[in-house]
């Protein structure tokens, strides 16, 4: 049962049936007949202050499409389900053709509210592959780039909640019509919510955590992990790059079901510091995860990004964790690999902006396993570019890809002999309003019912030792695995 909910408010339904009664709503809808034949109408009302993740838990639709993202101790999260509209991509460009689409897909549009926020109208949400090319296997469900329109799309921004509700329609489709859809889906939509609290309430889980679970790891796995990063080094003797990041994945299979959002709410409680995230497309696929990094926060013309690279595991007690903070502070590798990615991240965004400011020297990051070099960096941009447009110049940044770009994304594939799909892809959310969130989808996983997923990877230089980065991507891996076990049913 969720955490700290007595029951639902009924508020917002109140709320919704004086709204669409009142003459506001009225020219609303005659203006929207003039502007367009048809299109998409998007209400917003403030919502009862509720754990999103919880909502989408309540709302009982695990097979559908849904999605979640949260950084918590930046109080804000976001949950979404019922898919309206979807652009999906299989092809090349998928940066282009999202922008395109996007751009096209929400100036159909109309938006009414009676609240001033950035957050108030229709949102896309989802994320984009690693590589620009064709996904195959557990991966070609989400394709390597799609996002949806919600039905309703569900913002908890510190103590203020409110949802959006989204429904196609057509200049033929009465005022009555438009009036009735609006106050009962709100209607039904609160009550299905208080029904499946009351019936959690009554039906508890008792099965045991971690049950029926198998590593699929076979012994050859660390001899080709060991190989693939003297090959990766041997790249870099021979100057066909500087740095490479290179991943492996971990395979485990399960004989009860997992519950996505259980494994979500494992993560975000033990990394409050992380942006949790959840994409479904359809139940077939679902791809979450906990990442540290942040690829961009768009806020009008302003942009926030950060370099995040080079990393040293937490101590057992404050003053080993001190001496591991000195550690990293002070190591010519990690520094070196961190130098990279603010290189890159300065230079791709010198392009689109007029002013560029960054910490002078890393600080450091904590995490509860993990600690990481970090440079936060800020820029306004000199004109009025897109959220997409903005994420496929940043992405992919040598934390994830390698530095040179060109030359390490080129024998990426070569040395990880299997598919990234959307690990280590732009992940996260987009409206007109010129606001988006997007975060770099590593300490990540896909979920096909019974079978699992897990993605981990490090940065290569000259000088990495292989048996130390095996270890790394072992202590990344933990995350994922413990949460497996906390949400298998």
């Amino acid at each position: 049962m969720p955490d700290n909910i007595d029951k639902i408010s009924t508020a917002p339904a109140s709320f919704m049936d004086a709204l669409v009664e009142s003459d506001r709503f009225v020219r609303f809808i005659e203006k929207s007949r003039l502007e367009k034949e048809s299109g998409f109408l998007t209400l917003c009302i403030p919502f009862e202050n509720i754990d999103p993740l919880a909502v989408l838990e309540l709302n009982g639709d695990s097979n559908g499409t849904r999605f979640f993202w949260e950084r918590p101790d930046h109080e804000m999260a976001v949950a979404a389900g019922n898919r309206v509209a979807l652009i999906k991509n299989t092809g090349s460009n998928r940066f282009e053709k999202v922008s395109d689409q996007a751009d096209a897909l929400l100036s159909r549009v109309s938006h009414f509210s009676e609240i001033s926020h950035s957050m108030a109208g229709a949102h896309l949400v989802g994320g984009f592959s690693f590589f620009d090319q064709p996904l195959s296997g557990a991966w070609s469900p989400l394709g390597n780039a799609s996002f949806f329109l919600p039905e309703w799309f569900l913002v908890r921004d510190g103590q203020f909640s409110m949802i959006n509700i989204t429904r196609p329609w057509n200049a033929i489709d009465s005022l009555d019509g438009i009036r009735d859809w609006f106050s009962n889906w709100i209607h039904d939509f609160i009550e299905r919510l208080s029904t499946n609290l009351e019936r959690s309430r009554i039906l508890q889980d008792d099965t045991a955590p971690g049950k029926n679970i198998t590593c699929l790891e076979a012994d050859h796995e660390h001899l080709r992990w060991i190989n693939n990063v003297q090959m990766a080094r041997d790249g870099i003797r021979n100057k066909l790059y500087r740095k490479i990041v290179i991943a492996r994945d971990l395979r485990l299979r399960t004989e009860n079901r997992v519950s996505s959002t259980k494994l979500v709410h494992f993560l975000r409680k033990e990394y409050p510091s992380c942006y949790s995230f959840m994409y479904q497309l359809n139940g077939e696929a679902t791809f979450l995860g906990s990442t540290p990094e942040k690829l961009l926060s768009l806020q009008s013309q302003y942009v926030k990004t950060e370099a995040l690279a080079g990393s040293i595991p937490r101590g057992l007690t404050a003053t080993q964790d001190t001496i591991n903070e000195k550690k990293l502070l002070e190591s010519t590798k990690d520094r070196e690999e961190h130098a990279y990615v603010l290189d890159s991240i300065k230079e791709k965004l010198h392009q689109i902006t007029d002013s560029l400011e960054h910490a002078p020297r890393p600080v450091i990051k904590k995490y509860a396993n993990v600690q990481h070099l970090c440079t936060p960096v800020a820029a306004s941009l000199s004109s009025e570019m897109n959220a997409v447009d903005i994420v496929s110049r940043l992405h992919p940044t040598p934390a994830v890809g390698g530095y040179p770009e060109s030359g390490a994304l080129h024998h990426i594939q070569e040395l990880e002999q299997f598919e990234r799909g959307w690990y280590a892809g732009p992940i996260g959310w987009f409206n007109s309003n010129r606001r988006a969130e997007f975060s770099v989808a590593i300490r990540s996983g896909l979920i096909r019912r019974k079978h699992i997923q897990f993605f981990a990877g490090c940065g290569i230089v000259e000088d990495s030792d292989p048996e130390a980065e095996w270890a790394e991507t072992r202590l990344k891996f933990l995350p994922m695995q413990k949460g497996l076990e906390y949400a298998t049913e």
